[in-house]
């Protein structure tokens, strides 16, 4: 009697469709995680379809690849960069990791459009060109580069126990035994500069653990223009901290850009503005210069209905 009453109350308030949509979620995550358990231990890798046709090779190895398989990873972002994105535009990905948003951001602005995937450790490096090749994409560049506040080499810690999306030039903030790897620094606006992409970038994701400042004082020319591109910028408290920076500090940084900061409300598919917050555990935030624009944007691109992989 009691499951009725719930259904009954579930049709009244409008919920029942939310309802069911959760339901089915929560039993394909347990499917996926029985799926990695019982192979974890038999081969290197899990080839997945991670959304509308994509396929990555996601590592036993590495509790990113089996947050990507097993969770809904960051469901609202990328809604966002598939709603947001248009056939044609140009994508900017800063710490691309093994590629997750290279990929849908490849299959988003198709062959007319470009996806510059940035990733500096090797190994991680390696799989972004694994990813990048399942899929055939022609129209991803992948650099073995570091987004920074200077041109240079710098020393960079890299996971030894399965936290590579926490490497950092900072001490990371998960993990407990790394690596040290010299890594090639650039700037975005030597690199904007030397590629032609100045006023051309029509999104940038920022995810760099801790040094999305550095990142921000190295595209001061680029991100000073009106023409300059949306941000998906990762802000973590504890990860900048140890990059000896603050989301406080990022936050005034993008402003100072002429940026305005949102959240993104994926079941609108809606900027939400957001203010400056105490403490911000971790999220991903949106700046924009133009926000009835990338809502008028978001509003009028038609695209995929968000289904998981199986």
């Amino acid at each position: 009697m009691g499951k009725i009453t719930r259904l009954i109350n579930h049709i009244q308030r409008g919920t029942l469709p939310d309802r069911i949509q959760r339901g089915w979620r929560e039993r394909t995550k347990r499917r996926r995680q029985f799926r990695w358990n019982t192979r974890n231990g038999k081969r290197d890798y899990l080839e997945a379809r991670i959304e509308h046709g994509l396929i990555m090779h996601l590592h036993f190895d590495s509790e990113l690849a089996r947050l990507i398989h097993c969770e809904d990873f960051e469901i609202g972002e990328r809604h966002f960069v598939n709603a947001f994105l248009r056939p044609g535009d140009v994508f900017v990905d800063v710490g691309a990791n093994i590629g997750l948003f290279s990929l849908i951001a490849a299959n988003r602005v198709g062959d007319s459009g470009m996806v510059y995937a940035f990733e500096p450790s090797a190994k991680t490096f390696h799989r972004l060109r694994e990813n990048t090749k399942l899929n055939n994409f022609q129209n991803v560049q992948c650099y073995q580069l570091a987004l920074s506040d200077e041109f240079g080499k710098s020393p960079f810690y890299t996971s030894e126990d399965g936290f590579d999306a926490w490497n950092s030039f900072a001490h990371p903030i998960a993990g407990e035994f790394f690596a040290k790897e010299i890594i090639q620094c650039e700037t975005w606006d030597r690199f904007a500069r030397t590629h032609g992409l100045l006023g051309r970038v029509a999104m940038m994701k920022i995810d760099v653990e801790g040094w999305e400042s550095k990142v921000l004082q190295g595209a001061k020319e680029s991100l000073s223009r009106q023409d300059a591109p949306v941000l998906q910028v990762e802000f973590t408290d504890e990860a900048a901290v140890s990059a000896g920076s603050s989301c406080k500090y990022l936050y005034l940084a993008l402003e100072n850009f002429g940026y305005r900061i949102f959240t993104y409300e994926f079941t609108r598919r809606k900027l939400m503005h957001d203010p400056l917050r105490e403490n911000y555990p971790y999220i991903n935030l949106i700046a924009t210069k133009s926000p009835e624009e990338t809502n008028r944007r978001l509003r009028k691109n038609t695209f995929w209905r968000w289904t998981p992989g199986k």
